[in-house]
């Protein structure tokens, strides 16, 4: 008897070891850095987010032309399942339903379901990992990265009254401007590089961003704006239109603006802070 109970706690030890050596093969390793690329200062025109309103009136954010005086380095691609999952089983990251299992292909498949919070944890553990300092990209950044790739939105006259009526009818803009391409996420590459060579920039998966939602009023001259106070419970995904998403938590206790499952289109990638 007492020969059995030391041969299967030896077989026990044994597929703990097999389970560790597998997840350590399959697993990047920290110095498994991702691809960036770097977009040198200069000028970029930037169409703030948000909702612009003169006299009570929705318009279009002013174009500005701007200039940065340093690099921006963002991943090529955006963060992967397999990537994802090694945060999940580091303990740091909340596992997701596509983060779990899976075939070779769909691990290189864009992370999606993921909420901002998710986003924001996985940056700072991957930080954590390489001793660098990885984070998302505002939407400013996000747009001079996406160069000819962004999309501007369309603004469209407020004939309803009926403020519900207006969410209503910008819902099904969006629902239609995701319906003009394939639903499921795809590998790597399908939807080509933009001319910084960034990788799936509005694709048919949308990206998160650190901008919080605000509305603004311009001033008498239709220019200067005046912000009014942010609201942080949404933040702007990118992607073939802007998207305001709503921080969705999976755990109604602990509090948020909404819960339930995060959105199977967004994803993100990573700016590195130099």
């Amino acid at each position: 008897m007492k020969s059995l109970l030391l041969a299967g706690a030896a077989l026990s030890v044994m597929a703990a070891a097999t389970s560790v050596t597998i997840w350590t093969l399959t697993r990047p390793a920290i110095t498994d850095l991702p691809e960036t690329v770097v977009i040198a200062p200069g000028e970029f025109s930037y169409r703030p987010a948000g909702a612009y309103r003169f006299y009570g009136k929705l318009v279009d954010a002013p174009l500005e032309t701007q200039v940065a005086d340093t690099p921006l380095e963002i991943m090529k691609f955006q963060v992967s399942r397999a990537e994802y999952a090694a945060c999940v089983a580091d303990g740091a990251c909340q596992a997701s339903i596509v983060s779990l299992g899976g075939s070779a292909t769909s691990a290189e498949l864009p992370q999606t379901e993921v909420n901002w919070y998710d986003a924001t944890a996985y940056a700072a553990w991957f930080s954590r990992q390489t001793r660098q300092h990885w984070r998302l990209p505002d939407d400013r950044e996000w747009q001079r990265a996406a160069a000819e790739r962004f999309f501007e939105d369309e603004i469209v006259a407020e004939d309803e009254d009926d403020p519900a009526q207006r969410w209503l009818a910008a819902y099904a803009r969006n629902v239609a401007a995701r319906g003009n391409t394939e639903p499921e996420p795809q590998p790597r590459g399908t939807f080509g590089e933009n001319s910084h060579g960034v990788v799936d920039m509005s694709g048919n998966v949308w990206e998160w961003t650190t901008t919080c939602v605000a509305n603004t009023d311009l001033t008498a001259d239709g220019v200067s704006p005046v912000k009014q106070q942010e609201y942080c419970g949404a933040h702007i995904a990118e992607g073939k239109h802007r998207a305001i998403i709503i921080d969705l938590v999976r755990n109604p206790k602990v509090g948020g603006c909404a819960a339930g499952l995060p959105a199977d289109y967004v994803g993100f990638r990573l700016v590195r802070a130099r």
